[in-house]
């Protein structure tokens, strides 16, 4: 037989035309629903249909050809399901609660104005009770990690002295002196002079590093009643309270301080003058007053209280004698009338008036002068001590170059007091700059030899900003104990800082307590 070729149909298209196909015959696809699933593509191995033959991917349209309804066992393995389902509501939640707050805004708001002007006192209120709370537990927590150590007094109170007055150190901090333009001081007078301040002390580091000299001469710091100045101030009437700028100081950062301390204060005729004892300790310089790690209060320590509270006063006094040069002095008035037997210095007597009853009238001392941008500026100058560095955690001789601002705001945190109280007395004496020198021991364990390793200079008012003293707080506090003893009647009392309590007493002494005569003894 020959081959005999097939009748060719001509077209239009590709493939044969849709009247010359058998529909029925024709494999087009199989029909599908969204919901199936799909196997292969295409299998030419026919043992498929009677593997997986049956229905179990036909489609949902009947009478459909399941040829490409493959799948493979495997498939159901890899196969996992995204959990699309929304996360469960906690029963409480946020909102729960911002709903009710919002009811009860919405309740107090439109109730009338006189319950919700209550009901915003009462959240003020509310604010003002959670935020003391938060305070109280700061200062627990502080105290808490504060060594417990019961400090003496600074003067043994006597059974017949009778309490007038007792303040609390925390009321004190509230208290505030309006201070604008119309309030400032008068000059009255104006005594001694004032040395150079030897710039070369500016430069001295850690590695050039000077030995402290011990001073010539001793520092002594004149009571008021001895001053003839003051007391031919207080005969003219220029004032009504009569200090010295230490006094004042002490006063106004008394809520800083954490060891006792005492004044003697006399009432005569209208006119308060205070005194130190003179046995007291008043004039000796605190050292770690207000650091967490209390210092003992153990005479035999080297590192004790009363040890050193001397060392650091004698310490003090020598830098400042140390750095002033020899050149001729800066006569700022007449000779200094307690310049005798002690470190030459500069007052300035200055009043200010607190109220039509109160104007104070102190002494404020200067130590030196030194040349600024062509002008002259006066100094208070101070010294810092170090006894050891494993003590008040910082090292000065490895970070004082390197990390200025930590050694400064490690002594901000343990000499508070001590530094507030310097700063008081430069804004007093309306000094330029303060200079604060930092004295280390030699060693540790040496207490008489002392090295400088650097100075540095503030200006007070920026200082006072730094350790947020205000001269509101300062002139409010002060103008308070004034006020409170000018109430009192004519005679000799005791104003005592308790050492171990926030508190400040008022006592009622004899008028020859202190003197050579008294019995230092207490009676019977």
């Amino acid at each position: 037989m020959g081959f005999t070729i097939p009748q060719i149909q001509e077209t239009d298209s590709w493939g044969p035309s849709a009247d010359a196909v058998d529909a029925d015959k024709a494999l087009t696809y199989a029909p599908f629903t969204r919901s199936d699933k799909f196997g292969r593509a295409a299998d030419w191995n026919q043992t498929g249909y009677a593997k997986f033959g049956g229905n179990r991917y036909s489609s949902g349209q009947g009478g459909a050809s399941t040829v490409f309804n493959f799948f493979a066992n495997d498939d159901d393995a890899e196969f996992s399901l995204v959990d699309n389902k929304p996360a469960p509501r906690t029963r409480f939640g946020a909102k729960r609660f911002q709903q009710r707050n919002f009811m009860r805004r919405d309740q107090t708001a439109f109730v009338g104005g006189d319950v919700g002007q209550g009901a915003t006192r009462e959240r003020a209120r509310q604010q003002r009770m959670q935020s003391k709370k938060s305070q109280q537990w700061n200062t627990w927590a502080y105290n808490r990690n504060r060594d417990v150590v019961t400090y003496t007094s600074s003067v043994d109170i006597r059974p017949e002295w009778s309490v007038l007055d007792q303040m609390q150190l925390s009321e004190l901090t509230k208290a505030r002196f309006p201070v604008d333009k119309d309030f400032a001081h008068k000059d009255l007078e104006q005594r001694g002079a004032l040395r150079w301040f030897d710039k070369s002390f500016d430069r001295v580091t850690p590695k050039l590093e000077r030995d402290l000299v011990r001073p010539k001469s001793s520092s002594y710091h004149t009571t008021t009643s001895d001053d003839p100045t003051l007391m031919r101030l207080a005969e003219e009437g220029k004032g009504t309270v009569f200090a010295t700028d230490q006094m004042v100081a002490a006063i106004m950062c008394a809520a800083r301080s954490v060891y006792g301390w005492d004044l003697v204060v006399t009432k005569r005729d209208g006119k308060l003058i205070f005194d130190k004892r003179d046995e007291g300790a008043f004039d000796l310089l605190t050292v770690s007053e207000t650091a967490q790690d209390a210092i003992t209060d153990d005479k035999e320590n080297i590192n004790g209280v009363p040890q050193l509270s001397r060392e650091s006063t004698a310490a003090n006094d020598a830098y400042a004698q140390q750095v002033l040069g020899d050149e001729p002095p800066v006569r700022l008035g007449e000779a200094d009338e307690l310049a005798q037997g002690s470190v030459p210095s500069a007052y300035k007597y200055r009043a200010w008036r607190l109220s039509d009853a109160i104007t104070l009238v102190a002494r404020c001392e200067l130590n030196g002068v030194t040349e600024t941008k062509g002008a002259n500026a006066t100094l208070c100058v101070k010294a810092l001590t170090e006894f050891d560095s494993k003590v008040t955690g910082m090292d000065w001789r490895s970070k004082i170059e390197t990390q200025r601002g930590a050694v400064i705001a490690t002594e901000l945190k343990n000499n508070a007091n001590k530094l507030a109280k310097w700063t008081c007395c430069a804004l007093l004496a309306g000094a330029d700059i303060m200079k604060l020198g930092f004295v280390s021991r030699a060693h540790p364990k040496d207490p008489a030899n002392h090295v400088i390793l650097n100075t540095q200079s503030y200006k007070p008012k920026d200082f006072a900003q730094q350790i947020n003293l205000t001269e509101a707080n300062m002139w409010g506090v002060f103008k308070a104990v004034a006020e409170t003893t000018m109430k009192l009647p004519d005679g000799k009392y005791l104003l005592v800082k308790d050492p171990n309590k926030p508190t400040l007493r008022t006592y009622e002494v004899p008028e020859d307590a202190f003197d050579d005569g008294y019995s230092k003894e207490p009676l019977e």
